[in-house]
């Protein structure tokens, strides 16, 4: 994202109010559009069978869709950040041989894993006909695709083709919504058909070299599994406290054995929507400015600098860590205040179920320690300490089902503090983590995770 990033900070400074305000809202529509537009028409459809839909055919819709979107997260999670990882490397080398082949791998992979996820739920554990199961299952397939290959287009700078893709499926499947159940599957199943074939044929474009295998430098072992496990712990990191309330008091059963807590899910995920402005200040200002201090980092160690400029390169890196948090805490700090004190009106006027502002107000807190987490784990990318990562990510899973089974019997007052204890605990380990590896850095780039002193291999380091 450092690319980007380096343009919107020049717009920003060489375009007074207006250019800021342009670099802002640009950044939002890169960092989280796509992700917005799609909790949008999630929205309007519950809105649209809310009106059109019989009680027990509504709960069952939002039954499948929040599944649906579910089950594409897990199944695309363990593929998404290796892919990525190998796809750069190739654009880093400027060599795009090889790339076709490991696109089409990991969506395969992704693809079949979303298939074995989709046949068991909705072929085993939910009482729906055969056509409405095998949309279902259609859908989980295609959304893990899209999962797979939306940040690629990322990683090759194609982000209004991504937001443009959302929108067009979006209203594909707005102007083709009918009843019954199975032609409103249909017609959302024609939507993110529509966003995939985009976004395919824009990854084919870019990446048009000859289908075959080529000299790829694949990771070591270890890092290997690590990116596959980390790319997992993220995404239970963000579901397990509305997996476990999915049974909590409060949820209602739909579609057979599959139950949703309705309350605790508009909540959390209109809390989420308050990481739009952190993921822009991320993009603009936070990755860029610690991606010119790192190169420096770099070019002293790899030039003829003593070792006191090397420290001292190490030291101003470490101050753009510093000033880097502090600026995403005060800015977040700002908008959760603003949530806390609007959360009543914006329920009333999104017609919403009252009880669900504990949620949005707990979900609301726990972002701004989310923001934090997701900005310090992009540092330790860039050191390549996927141990590190993996263990942020654990911690905030499991501190976050922890906490859901400590209040299972606060109801409603309790919703929402899964997320948002687990979102404070990984921001404590991810903040340690950055801070040990930045003391160390000099040592780990000269010897602890320096392939020509220890190996690529078993000796690298997991932490």
């Amino acid at each position: 994202m450092a690319g980007i990033g380096f343009r919107l900070n020049n717009m920003a400074r060489g375009g007074g109010l207006v250019g800021i305000a342009g670099a802002a809202g640009y950044g939002a529509l890169i960092s989280a559009g796509p992700w917005l537009l799609t909790v949008l028409a999630t929205i309007g459809l519950e809105t649209w069978t809310k009106a059109r839909l019989a009680p027990g055919q509504q709960h069952d819709m939002l039954a499948v869709t929040v599944y649906c979107f579910c089950l594409s997260a897990v199944a695309a999670s363990p593929v998404n950040l290796l892919s990525v990882r190998l796809v750069a490397d190739r654009l880093f080398v400027k060599d795009q041989m090889g790339v076709p082949a490991l696109l089409l791998g990991g969506i395969a992979a992704a693809s079949l894993l979303a298939l074995v996820l989709g046949s068991l739920v909705f072929g085993a554990l939910c009482a729906l006909s055969f056509i409405q199961a095998s949309l279902a299952i259609l859908l989980v397939i295609w959304l893990t695709q899209i999962w797979v290959i939306s940040p690629l287009l990322t990683a090759i700078e194609q982000y209004r083709i991504i937001f443009l893709a959302y929108a067009a499926g979006a209203a594909v499947a707005g102007g083709l919504l009918a009843t019954p159940v199975e032609r409103t599957l249909a017609a959302v199943c024609a939507g993110t058909g529509v966003t995939l074939a985009i976004l395919l044929v824009t990854l084919r474009r870019y990446f048009c070299a000859p289908l075959g295998r080529a000299a790829v430098d694949l990771p070591g072992r270890k890092t290997f599994v690590l990116m596959i496990a980390a790319g997992f712990a993220s995404t239970a990191a963000i579901w397990i406290d509305k997996w476990l309330l999915w049974f909590a008091p409060g949820s209602v059963a739909a579609a057979g054995s599959l139950r949703v807590n309705p309350i605790n899910d508009h909540g959390s995920f209109l809390g989420l929507l308050t990481i739009v402005p952190g993921m822009a200040l991320i993009l603009i200002v936070t990755e860029t400015r610690f991606d010119h201090a790192f190169r420096r980092m770099l070019s002293a160690c790899t030039g003829t600098a003593t070792l006191t400029a090397i420290e001292q390169a190490r030291r101003g890196l470490a101050g753009v860590i510093f000033y880097d948090l502090r600026l995403t805490v005060i800015l977040q700090s700002l908008i959760v205040g603003l949530s806390w004190v609007f959360a009543v009106p914006l329920f009333d006027l999104l017609g919403a179920d009252t009880r669900g502002i504990f949620a949005f107000r707990n979900t609301v807190i726990g972002v701004l320690f989310h923001l934090v987490v997701l900005q310090k784990t992009i540092y330790l990318a860039y050191y390549d300490l996927f141990g590190c990562i993996l263990l942020v990510w654990t911690s905030f899973c499991v501190t976050s089902g922890l906490m859901v089974w400590a209040q299972w019997q606060l109801g409603v007052a309790g919703f929402g503090l899964g997320y948002m204890a687990g979102a404070i605990v990984a921001a404590a380990v991810a903040l340690t983590m950055v801070s040990k590896a930045t003391q160390d850095l000099t040592y780990l780039l000269f010897v602890g995770n320096n392939p020509s002193m220890v190996g690529s291999g078993h000796h690298r380091l997991w932490i």
